[in-house]
């Protein structure tokens, strides 16, 4: 597989986005709510390249004292090569650029490969969300990372 960079994402990337949510999810977000995302100034937007591929995105905002990682996912035929582990320090240099102290998300309970890359990327179980997803009523883990002393 060739390098892999990252840049901020733009609203020219969102077919390539959309078809990335699309492989990965049950319940893929709409065209309309990546958009605002990209209009939102708390936001950061970033996507993973090969070759000049868009190969994975990660979205965050900035909420109070933490970064609310909002989505993240990587084309299957790139899974397992770094790439989502990679994404998600590029989330926490934005976390510290922005002088935030924590990192969260939520998490299906049966993504047990999500779950497994984020608590071997630090994150730990805070607590569970009875019936988050609303498409098929299953629960959410909240995952949390500090990433800065004293926060």
């Amino acid at each position: 597989m060739d390098p892999v960079t990252f840049d901020a994402a733009a609203i020219e990337n969102i077919d390539d986005i959309m078809e990335i949510e699309n492989l990965s999810f049950p319940s893929p977000w709409d065209r309309a709510t990546f958009l605002a995302t990209f209009s939102d100034e708390r936001c950061s937007n970033i996507v993973a390249r090969s070759s000049g591929r868009i190969v994975g995105y990660c979205l965050a905002i900035e909420m109070n004292a933490m970064v609310h990682l909002l989505n993240l996912a990587v084309h299957p035929d790139y899974r397992n090569s770094g790439i989502a582990g990679d994404m998600l320090d590029e989330m926490e240099s934005f976390a510290k650029r922005k002088n935030k102290a924590y990192v969260f998300l939520e998490v299906r309970k049966s993504n047990k490969v999500a779950r497994y890359l984020y608590e071997n990327r630090g994150f730990y179980h805070l607590s569970t969300w009875h019936g988050y997803y609303t498409d098929t009523g299953e629960d959410a883990d909240v995952m949390i990372r500090r990433i800065k002393e004293g926060g």
